[in-house]
């Protein structure tokens, strides 16, 4: 478990990254889309269809985690595959399913 010391305070810059992060976070489609990745790369179309929305509304939230870098993206040919930055995004993800349904 992380803590941290009382006596120690988060600097304003990490603080500002630290909400925008959560505000990127604050869309359960994001959300899902996240999850959709903790199995792995994943193309465009697969992501839709396994969150249910259509490619274009799919494209626009992958664009948003990109841009904050919790996705890093491979293009094929035509085809563009996402997948998730590296662990700390699954962590993350973890940490807050664990706060959401802790009573």
């Amino acid at each position: 478990m992380i803590s941290f010391a009382t006596d120690i305070m988060i600097p304003d810059t990490t603080c500002m990254d630290i909400a925008e992060i959560i505000g990127v976070l604050a869309n359960p489609h994001r959300i899902r889309v996240l999850c959709v990745l903790l199995d792995g790369e994943r193309h465009v179309a697969g992501i839709a269809d396994a969150i249910g929305l259509s490619q274009a509304h799919t494209s626009s939230h992958l664009r948003v985690l990109y841009d904050r870098g919790l996705v890093v993206r491979r293009k094929e040919w035509r085809n563009v595959f996402y997948s998730l930055r590296d662990e700390r995004v699954a962590r993350l993800l973890e940490a807050a399913q664990q706060a959401a349904t802790s009573g």
